[in-house]
């Protein structure tokens, strides 16, 4: 049963093989299987595509009901056992889910010896859903509106360069003067070739250009040091470079949106008790107030 909802979901026979751990053909059979036992059509199959009977799509909505009440009763027996059981899959972005999620996740595990936990690092916005994720961390503003999300903490954003190229080039004084600078670009942010900031209630966009971008921000911050240009990057990052004298701050009295640390999961009307601790964990680890920090650090 559970096997067709997410066929019907998902669309494919490999994605729900993928997310159930299991060979595509067994997903085949267990559809076989049901369909035999039903003594209905619950798919029509062809060489290129499936379509979902009208008995099959009355039986989707139905078992849909009847997992959820599974669901809802596993939860409620979870909630009375003597101690938290069970395995979590969370996606995690690469340098972030290092320095923050493996310390808080070494901690969640030495407290409930009986949980299990699979960390997937990739910066991209993975399918929860599609992909059989339990929960994905992410930084920056949620693309799926339609899943559960909570805040687990915000942190700023820094502008910086190295001294060498501070000493060297023109004089930044305003984020319009950033158009003449070789800017170290992010590709995984939605904000593009422009970099906005905020000063005296205005917000200003400025445009940007550079010779470097990626998609990972230690990259960056080894362009930035090397004095290859100037990045935007959260503090939790560069701070500690900014102290040691390698990288320099530009224009601090120009605030630059703060960077939201949201815990996602998949849409429904539970979320499972395991998953719920979990993520209360994740909330314990961080400074809700201005930044993140490495759970463990005041």
């Amino acid at each position: 049963m559970h096997a067709f909802v997410r066929l019907v979901e998902v669309g494919t026979f490999s994605a729900v093989a993928d997310e159930l751990r299991v060979k595509q053909s067994t997903v085949s059979k267990w559809v076989a299987a049901l369909e035999d036992e039903l003594g209905v059509r619950l798919l029509e199959r062809t060489t290129r595509s499936r379509r979902v009977t009208e008995p099959g799509t009355r039986f989707y909505q139905r078992a849909r009901q009847i997992l959820a009440a599974y669901d809802d009763i596993t939860a409620q027996l979870q909630r009375d056992l003597p101690e938290l059981q069970g395995r979590i899959r969370v996606s995690v972005p690469v340098v972030f889910g290092r320095l923050f999620i493996v310390p808080a996740v070494a901690k969640f595990l030495r407290r409930y010896p009986s949980m299990e936990i699979e960390l997937m690092f990739s910066d991209r916005y993975i399918n929860l859903v599609e992909d059989g994720f339990d929960v994905a961390i992410r930084v920056g503003r949620p693309i799926d509106s339609s899943l559960r999300s909570r805040r687990l903490g915000r942190t700023p954003r820094r502008l910086v360069a190295s001294p060498g190229y501070v000493a060297r080039a023109e004089p930044i004084r305003v984020p319009a003067d950033l158009r003449d600078h070789p800017c170290l670009l992010h590709t995984g942010l939605s904000t593009g070739d422009v970099w906005a900031f905020e000063h005296g209630g205005k917000t200003l966009r400025a445009p940007i250009r550079g010779r470097f971008s990626a998609n990972n921000s230690e990259a960056l911050l080894a362009m930035a040091r090397g004095g290859l240009g100037i990045a935007l990057l959260a503090s939790w990052l560069v701070d500690a470079e900014v102290r040691a004298q390698r990288l320099v701050t530009l224009l601090p009295e120009y605030e630059a949106p703060v960077a939201v640390i949201h815990a996602l999961m998949p849409p429904g009307p539970h979320v499972h008790p395991r998953v719920r601790r979990f993520v209360d964990a994740l909330a314990e680890a961080f400074d809700t107030r201005l930044e993140a920090s490495p759970a463990g650090r005041a």
